[in-house]
């Protein structure tokens, strides 16, 4: 993944405050965990779970949002409104949540382990 293909994202303090200010630098399963954050935001915040909208949305590549997607997509995270139900504790930037999610779509979270 080119690192230069990810510009400002509509949540970037927030990518920052669970990732740290130079997740772009990081190796691909933490940035995608990075990335992972902004897309369940994205949800959050009304979008749909697809991937096009939220790559609209983002103003990032699907492709570069691919691996970071498809690791919250297998471990069930668009799937029976999880993210609509931690809502409430997503909405006050609690770390842990976020740490969760960041690991789902980092893949070192979930049932679903590709990594391992």
């Amino acid at each position: 993944m080119l690192k230069r293909q990810i510009q400002e994202l509509p949540y970037e303090s927030l990518v920052r405050k669970i990732c740290g200010s130079q997740w772009r630098n990081l190796p691909d399963n933490e940035r995608n965990g990075a990335l992972g954050v902004a897309i369940v935001k994205s949800v959050l915040d009304g979008l749909r779970p697809e991937l096009g909208e939220i790559s609209s949305h983002l103003g990032v590549d699907k492709e570069v949002l691919r691996g970071a997607y498809k690791h919250l997509s297998m471990n069930g995270v668009f799937r029976h409104d999880k993210i609509r139900s931690d809502a409430k504790v997503l909405s006050k930037n609690d770390m842990h949540a976020w740490g969760y999610y960041a690991g789902f779509a980092g893949g070192f979270l979930g049932p679903w382990e590709p990594n391992r």
